[in-house]
This record gives C-alpha cells, structure tokens and sequence, in this order.
C-alpha cells in the first residue's frame, strides 16, 4: 500500500514539474521572440455533482466556486486555481443523523485555446490536489474520521466571449475523478462543474 501511495506522489511531482518546466519555456521563448503573453484572471460559479450515487443520495448537488490566473502564449493555456464551495449538509444512516461534507483543493493545468474574432473554444487537462472532509454526528463513528488529502486527474472543455478587448465571459463543463479509500470501501468524490463566470486579459 505504501509503495503505491509513494508512486503515485512520484508520479504527481513528476507532472508538476512537466508543467513548471513548461511554463518556464513558453516565458523564455515570449521574451526571446519579442512576444508578451496573456494573462487572464478569471472567477467562475455553478454546479458541482458528486459520482457516488450513495453520497449523492445524502447530500445532493451542490455549488463551487474557482478563481484562476491562466497564463497564453500562442494558444497555449498553463495555470491555476483553487476550487471551493462545495459544502453540503445531509442525514446519513438508519438513525437520520446529521452529517457533512467538504472539498476543496488547488488545481493546475495547461490546454489549447482557439481565437476566432471576439470568441475562444478551448479545452484543458490538469491534476486537483484536493483535501476532503466528512463529520458525522454521531457517538458510534467519532473514533472513524473521515479527514485526507487526494490528487484527481481533471479534464475540462469551455469557450470565451469577449464582449470588449480585456473583458470575457466563460461557460465550462469539467469533470474530474476523486477517489479516496480512508477504510475498506472507495469511493468516488468527483464529478461534474458547469460553470460560468467572468475575467479580465492583460
């Protein structure tokens, strides 16, 4: 168990740094070719689902929020955020007990935009490094946290409107995987996030 948890964190770092020495890369090669990227810093707000159809049952949809600052040289996407606001409150077991549950976790990625006049369809692929949290009120299960942290592969589709020259308007679908296995069963905290949301370019 050990040994995959520690190729896995291998295999994360070595994702990190793929995307750092990229970014490092489209930076020097703007500067040498005279080239200044684009940055956008956007906020977006909508939907977030959860994949396990029982903790769907306890705590239905819920909402998410993700500031981001995106970096475009050529097309090319690579950046980040922080996705929050998903907090949903339910009851959970035979005894209808009040439990809760959050997630929430920084995000890189890189992608493809397309510039066609004043609209931009793009598409992107990053990696969540989210930290997840359950509290069940209850004296049977106090001694079972269920409190961790867990990377999840993301992948994400949207397009731009530029109704001015530094200002747009985004709608993305994004799906991402959660799987975490704090005991015996795993279970899948990821899911779907349509949203929409405003930024500025620079």
């Amino acid at each position: 168990m050990k040994r995959k948890i520690i190729a896995r964190n291998i295999k994360n770092i070595k994702i990190i740094v793929c995307l750092a020495l990229s970014l490092a890369f489209l930076a020097g090669q703007s500067l040498a070719a005279g080239i200044k990227p684009k940055i956008e810093v956007g906020l977006s707000f909508g939907l977030r689902t959860l994949n396990n159809s029982e903790l769907k049952d306890v705590y239905g949809q819920g909402t998410n929020f993700f500031p981001s600052v995106t970096l475009i040289w050529k097309g090319l996407m690579l950046g980040g955020g922080y996705e929050a606001g998903f907090k949903k409150d339910g009851v959970i077991g035979i005894y209808e007990e009040s439990a809760e549950l959050s997630v929430k976790g920084g995000e890189i990625f890189a992608g493809y935009e397309l510039r066609l006049m004043n609209i931009a369809p793009y598409a992107r692929i990053g990696l969540g490094f989210y930290s997840y949290k359950q509290l069940i009120d209850s004296e049977y299960v106090s001694n079972y946290p269920v409190d961790g942290n867990k990377t999840g592969l993301i992948v994400a589709g949207g397009i731009k409107y530029f109704p001015l020259k530094r200002l747009f308007i985004s709608a993305e679908v994004k799906y991402g995987s959660l799987k975490v296995k704090p005991y015996d069963v795993e279970v899948d905290l990821g899911g779907l996030r349509l949203n929409g949301g405003l930024g500025f370019s620079f």
